[in-house]
């Protein structure tokens, strides 16, 4: 936002912006006529002066002063590039106001020169170690090549039908009117008689616009003498029901160019009522850009008032009996030792406002943070593209996701603009395909269902080639199961909550479903040699075997254990039937009904039959059966393998018509 902005709205008194003059005013000026021009805010004469000085300067230090003032000029112009180029001056000719490097820095972060930035920002640190600017400032610009790197979905466009090539700024939305906008401009239509010495623009009025059937806003008015008064207004909110207007007025107090006050109106019979001054309004100090809960009941507002944690804070009032109470500083866990503004509740209690003390992408943020537990959470920073290296303020909603905020980036129509913004949806989409483990051939008419956590049930048949597909909403978890007659049914979990991008969620998500028409493997079931001790590793598959008959509640099975063909028939038998029965006194621990389970060892009398998995079991090819004769023609490596593959537990589905008990 441009510094008129911050000044006429906000109504600070000139000495608070300074730094320049009070940082040089032991050293001879380079400009006298600059620095009258710079403390009666007339920026326009003062920098045309400060170059002049630069200019027939011969002198390092008188230059480095003058271009320094140049650059604070232009600065408070927010005229970053010419800021940039000035401020470069003043550290090219060895300026010995460390603030030339800090507002070099500034003005390269503010161009999004990130690394340019970091590196004055870390010579500042040099220059002023005690000063937290140095090592803030090099944060924001990680911070802010991050957020460039890794915009966020939010849509951004330029509402020209609003804007002009002056300031326009600061809207506010009616919660039972959504098609009317009301916001601050400086414009030629204004109404007050002389201009401000800031930009020679008109002083600022409110102005409405209110958007047709087909989407276009009307042309602006500006509204009656009793809102826009012969100074500055501006920066005004709506409670919910639309009647009530709080405005921000600057007003003129002896001694001091203006104080901003708040002021109150209601709409009757056609029109906005006399303003009526809030308790709190004082000549010492400036309040402003007011924002009212949805309940009425609070209203969060910026001030300098004494108090505060630094510049300017966001400070709350509450509203008991039809009195507003006195002001609360809202504490540091939302302002800073920066400057605080623009407010704007949500009617849900989220609160966004704007900062230039916490870590940003360059002047004026936009932040976001929740009442949690009774206190307020971490400011957030909306990132990019909410946010640029110019300023930007004052959010207004339409709905969740989508409303107005001001910005003075790049590619404006004036100064201050006004943006339209809309965060789409998230896209999520979960597919797959169902088909036999076994033969990888796609499975027709299987079902496939999804239960959502938000109650969604849906359910789909699959095609020829197997494939399901499914749209998924956000912040939700889901379950999913495939069936298919002759088939286990298989269940898979996935959740949107937390997934910041759009995301299609496959093949994790696919559904290789076993026959129960054949024995099913498991093959990760160990035991130690020449026992029925299952061993620690088994557990993994046992369990997965658990989770299998939770999901097929109506079928019993039947445990089976084989060997190889070493050791003699006797043995082989005794001690598959003994490790068969581990798996089924396993399973019963965990939990498995004894009536769902049966278990037999079959020892070396079932060699394993290579089916359409042979892919699994390398070397061999599907119809090889690896009997004890075909074994021993094999080479001493594939001869492990073959024994390995014929030492195997199994289960095989008996029943489908069990009744849980």
């Amino acid at each position: 936002m441009k510094k008129i902005s911050l000044f006429f709205l906000f109504a600070l008194t000139l000495f608070c912006f300074q730094p320049g003059l009070a940082a040089t005013k032991k050293e001879k000026s380079a400009s006298p006529k600059g620095d009258k021009a710079f403390t009666e805010a007339r920026y326009y004469d003062a920098v045309n002066s400060y170059k002049k000085a630069f200019t027939k300067s011969k002198k390092a230090p008188t230059q480095a002063q003058a271009a320094y003032q140049a650059g604070e000029c232009y600065r408070m112009m927010s005229n970053w590039k010419s800021a940039e180029e000035w401020y470069g001056k003043a550290v090219q000719a060895k300026s010995k106001n460390p603030l030339a490097t800090l507002r070099y820095a500034d003005a390269l972060r503010a161009n999004g020169k990130y690394d340019e930035a970091t590196a004055q920002y870390n010579a500042y640190k040099t220059l002023a170690p005690s000063d937290p600017a140095g090592e803030m400032g090099v944060q924001s610009s990680a911070t802010a090549q991050g957020f460039k790197d890794k915009p966020t979905r939010h849509r951004i466009e330029n509402a020209t039908a609003l804007n002009t090539v002056y300031h326009d700024f600061g809207t506010a939305i009616s919660k039972s009117d959504k098609n009317t906008v009301y916001f601050t401009s400086s414009r030629v239509e204004a109404s007050g008689k002389d201009n401000d010495p800031w930009y020679g623009e008109k002083r600022f009025d409110i102005f409405k616009s209110t958007r047709d059937n087909n989407g276009r806003w009307s042309t602006p008015i500006a509204l009656g003498d009793i809102v826009n008064g012969e100074w500055s207004d501006g920066s005004i909110c709506l409670d919910v029901t639309g009647q009530t207007m709080y405005i921000t007025r600057v007003e003129k107090v002896k001694g001091k160019d203006g104080v901003g006050k708040i002021h109150s109106s209601t709409f009757a019979n056609g029109k906005w009522g006399d303003l009526v001054a809030m308790p709190w309004n004082s000549d010492d100090y400036s309040v402003g850009q007011p924002t009212v809960s949805a309940d009425g009941t609070t209203m969060y507002f910026t001030s300098d008032m004494p108090g505060g944690q630094g510049g300017k804070d966001i400070w709350m009032s509450r509203n008991e009996g039809g009195v507003w109470g006195q002001p609360v500083n809202m504490g540091t866990s939302i302002n800073s030792a920066g400057d605080e503004m623009f407010p704007s509740v949500t009617e849900g209690g989220k609160l966004y406002y704007s900062s230039n003390g916490l870590p940003g992408m360059g002047g004026l943020d936009l932040f976001s943070t929740t009442m949690e537990g009774g206190s307020w959470s971490a400011p957030k920073n909306l990132a990019s593209p909410m946010n640029s290296g110019g300023d930007d303020f004052a959010i207004a909603l339409l709905g969740t996701d989508s409303g107005f905020f001001s910005s003075n980036r790049e590619g404006g129509q004036g100064a201050d603009d006004i943006y339209m913004f809309v965060k789409p949806p998230l896209v999520f989409v979960v597919s797959g395909k169902v088909y036999d483990t076994d033969t990888k051939e796609a499975i027709e008419g299987a079902t496939v269902e999804l239960f959502g956590s938000d109650g969604t049930s849906l359910s789909v048949k699959t095609g020829k080639d197997g494939m399901y597909s499914y749209p998924l909403k956000e912040n939700t978890s889901y379950k999913l199961s495939a069936s298919y007659t002759g088939y286990l049914t298989k269940f898979h979990e996935l959740s949107t909550t937390g997934v910041e991008d759009d995301k299609a969620f496959s093949k994790d998500f696919d559904f290789p479903l076993k026959s129960t028409a054949r024995p099913i493997d498991l093959p990760e079931v160990f035991y130690d040699l020449n026992k029925a001790t299952l061993r620690p590793e088994s557990s993994t598959a046992l369990d997965g075997l658990v989770k299998t008959l939770d999901e097929n509640p109506t079928i019993t099975i039947l445990i089976t254990a084989n060997t190889d063909f070493r050791a003699d028939d006797k043995y082989n038998k005794n001690l598959s039937d003994r490790r068969a029965k581990s798996v089924y006194d396993y399973l019963i621990k965990k939990g498995v009904p004894a009536d769902r389970l049966q278990s037999e060892g079959k020892g070396e009398s079932e060699p394993k039959v290579i089916g359409k998995d042979f892919a699994d079991y390398p070397p061999f090819k599907e119809g090889d059966v690896l009997t004890e004769e075909f074994i021993k023609k094999l080479s001493p490596e594939d001869f492990e393998k073959a024994n390995q593959y014929n030492r195997r537990t199994d289960f095989r589905v008996l029943r489908t018509d069990y009744v849980p008990h």
